[in-house]
């Protein structure tokens, strides 16, 4: 579920707006009795993208689980060849993240390129309900950092964080491939030019650029998007 950017909840607990797939699901008929479950336990659930919520899990599979049926069909299959971009650009170019990414756009047609989407969507919900009980959200959207800072083994606990694509925080995994997180803010601050006393900032992986004691100090806060006091002064700052 998206959570729009001017929601002022921090990770994606989007307010009640429209949701193309879940309109489609309420008016889904002929399905297996899983299935039916699955549909039922969607229509009820509240679309907040918590980390503990199994629901947005058994959600975000159903809408895998579209997305893919969907880049496998014939209209489509021009766009499955590679461009030839660099490497790192390429889980962005892909097939299935590209139609990911506009799936909103394809739900909101009757019948785009010829496709009965109902019966797409129907496949997609049946296929969800075939895999086991869901885990909860965090533990697939968990935070793992790229950094230019080498390598280290200092068993770090990377964050199971809510959310979803478009939230507030933009905590985003590259839709629909496996993997953790690729994007999340480096840092957030309120500046307060009144007083520079009350300013706040939070940086995830600390400020220095460079692993130390306290690198990981304010992941923790930075996960609950939760801000620090910038400190200035010089009688209150100490070199370690």
């Amino acid at each position: 579920m998206d959570g729009r950017r001017n929601d002022h909840r921090p990770h994606g607990h989007p307010r009640r707006s429209r949701c193309p797939l879940l309109e489609l699901l309420a008016g889904l008929t002929g399905l297996g009795p899983e299935a039916e479950r699955l549909r039922d336990r969607l229509l009820r659930w509240d679309r907040h993208m918590r980390a503990e919520s199994t629901e947005a899990t058994a959600y975000a599979r159903v809408r895998s689980a579209l997305v893919r049926r969907l880049a496998e069909r014939p209209a489509l299959a021009p766009l499955a060849e590679l461009p030839a971009y660099p490497d790192v650009l390429l889980p962005w170019l892909f097939l299935v993240p590209r139609v990911a990414m506009g799936l909103n756009n394809f739900l909101a047609e009757d019948e785009p390129f010829g496709i009965d989407r109902t019966e797409l969507v129907r496949a997609a919900v049946e296929d969800a309900a075939a895999q086991p009980e869901p885990e909860p959200w965090g533990m697939r959207h968990r935070l793992s950092a790229w950094t230019a800072l080498p390598e280290t083994d200092d068993g770090v606990a990377w964050p199971e964080l809510a959310g979803d694509s478009e939230c507030v925080l933009s905590t985003t995994r590259i839709p629909d491939t496996a993997g953790h997180l690729t994007r999340g803010p480096a840092a957030r601050y309120v500046w307060d030019l009144a007083n520079r006393d009350d300013s706040l900032w939070i940086v995830p992986l600390g400020a220095s650029g460079v692993n130390g004691p306290h690198r990981y100090d304010q992941l923790p806060l930075w996960a609950r998007g939760e801000l620090v006091p910038v400190v200035t002064d010089w009688n209150l700052l100490r070199k370690e």
